[in-house]
């Protein structure tokens, strides 16, 4: 189950946001949204069930990266006959023409990847339960109980971040003009 936010009425950060560099941006709402993720990882590792405890020591927050553009651009070229270079450069002709922008930046928040099929299957059987297994959720109760701190987090953290990346931009530009006016 994907279950997406939207914080509305934060326009000041929205446009500090837009005066840094895209990619600084997108760096800044990740590490936001990754620190504002550690509550909810941490009361889903301690509803999660302990049988051997490696379910509850898998729940991760990690940033991800939606990069299914350019997906179908990369395949055409190479069912065309083209080369690999030739659909790298499709691909990434079609990212930047997407503008894939802040808005762009996801978080995953639960299990991480298992190492099996098997072990995956039990990950969402200990959520949602099957024909023979009650469900024992413990993803959606995290969410529901620390989403409002992750708000939180999110509303006092984003401003520092954004003051900090912009100093660290106005330092460089500083440091990048010394050294070509000298």
């Amino acid at each position: 189950m994907k279950l997406e936010v939207e914080v509305d009425g934060l326009r000041e950060l929205d446009a500090a946001l837009g005066q840094l560099k895209q990619a600084t941006a997108r760096n800044v709402v990740r590490r936001v949204l990754t620190r504002a993720g550690a509550p909810i990882a941490e009361e889903a590792a301690s509803l999660a069930p302990k049988d051997t405890g490696q379910l509850a020591s898998s729940i991760i927050v990690t940033g991800k990266f939606n990069n299914r553009v350019g997906k179908a651009e990369y395949a055409a070229v190479m069912r065309s006959g083209g080369t690999r270079t030739e659909a790298v450069d499709a691909l990434r002709a079609a990212r930047r023409g997407a503008g894939s922008g802040v808005a762009d930046v996801q978080v995953f928040i639960g299990p991480a990847k298992a190492s099996s099929r098997d072990e995956g299957i039990k990950q969402v059987v200990q959520e949602f339960g099957s024909v023979k297994q009650g469900p024992n959720p413990y993803m959606r109760p995290a969410w529901d109980t620390k989403r409002f701190t992750a708000l939180d987090i999110v509303k006092r953290d984003m401003a520092g971040e954004i003051d900090k990346a912009a100093k660290r931009a106005a330092a460089r530009a500083l440091k990048k003009a010394q050294a070509g006016g000298s």
